[in-house]
This record gives C-alpha cells, sequence and structure tokens, in this order.
C-alpha cells in the first residue's frame, strides 16, 4: 500500500467511524440538547464505559454519584484530545452550534449522570458508539491502547462500587465488555 492510499484509507476510517458515532448518539444529543464537537464526543464516548459500569444493577447509589462526580471532574476535553488528534478528528464533518469546550466540561458530570440514571433507554446506543470509538485502537492488547485504558475505567468503577449483588454486577459488566469487543 502506498503512502497515498494509506491516508486515504487513514481519512476513510475517521470519517466512518465519525459518522457511526454520532449516528449512535444522535438520539440522546437530541433529548439533552447536547451538540458536541468531534473532540467532545471522543471525550464523551471515552467516558462512557463507566457510566456502564455504574448501570450494571440498574439503581445509582451515593457512592455511584460520588464517583460520577469525581470523574467528572477529571474530564478536560483539552487534556483528552491532543491539539494533534483534534486536527486529525477535523477531517470528519462536525454539526453546526456545537457547545464549547468550557460548556461541555461543566455538563459533562450531570450529563453522565442522566446516562447512568437513564441506562435501559440508551444502553444500545452506546455500546455502539464505544465500538466506533475503538475503531481508533490500532493496537488493542497493547498495554496503554484504548481499549486497555477504557476496560481498566470499567474495572475501577466497579471494583470501588460493587453492591449488595456483587456477583451480578460483574456479570453485567463483563456481558458489557463483551459486547462493547473489551476483552
Amino acid at each position: 500500500m502506498t503512502g497515498e492510499e494509506k491516508i486515504k484509507e487513514d481519512v476513510l476510517l475517521i470519517k466512518n467511524a465519525f459518522k457511526e458515532m454520532r449516528n449512535k448518539t444522535e438520539r440522546f444529543s437530541k433529548d439533552r440538547e447536547f451538540i458536541m464537537s468531534n473532540p467532545q464526543l471522543f471525550t464523551f464516548l471515552y467516558n462512557i464505559p463507566a457510566t456502564l459500569s455504574i448501570a450494571s444493577d440498574g439503581i445509582v447509589d451515593e457512592t455511584e454519584i460520588a464517583i460520577i462526580e469525581k470523574l467528572a471532574r477529571s474530564i478536560d476535553v483539552n487534556k483528552t484530545v491532543s491539539l494533534n488528534l483534534a486536527e486529525i478528528m477535523s477531517i470528519a464533518g462536525e454539526p453546526d452550534e456545537c457547545m464549547t469546550n468550557e460548556e461541555f466540561n461543566l455538563r459533562i458530570g450531570s450529563e453522565l449522570l442522566f446516562i447512568s440514571r437513564n441506562m435501559q433507554k440508551y444502553e444500545r446506543d452506546f455500546i455502539e458508539g464505544v465500538k466506533a470509538l475503538l475503531k481508533f485502537d490500532k493496537n488493542p492488547e497493547k498495554d496503554g491502547s484504548l481499549t486497555s485504558t477504557l476496560e481498566k475505567l470499567m474495572n475501577f468503577v466497579i471494583e470501588h462500587n460493587a453492591g449488595k449483588n456483587k456477583e451480578k454486577e460483574l456479570q453485567k459488566v463483563k456481558e458489557y465488555k463483551k459486547r462493547v469487543g473489551i476483552n
């Protein structure tokens, strides 16, 4: 494959992945008036596995709310997406009137809590959205890869969160990982 063919293939991968991620998050974005830029969408889906783990028992308790609050304080689009990656993401078109990164950073915690409490409505969409996100992972088996990072996030949340029916929660998280393509 020539260098030019490789570039065309990469551009197509980026455009298709973002098209699929937008398609899968469209219902949520419209319901919540949460119009995201490409870097925001990447950051958003990057954190969705935590909400899958939190929602695994169908109840959002005080410990889980604390986890979401802590996670939300650490989310920053500019820290998650480097300038180089943002430039690459600009290949894919973006919707008009995206929120600012500051607004995104302020709202992300409440949106993650909303998703955790309403996972039944959005579960399938977000699983497919995260699967599309993982298309960016060229070496999923490698430690430090996007896939391994998302798996560690899910494991961390469930280890610090499992409730009364730990086995059921662990089984549900294992199911989510399989559906997303982690493991």
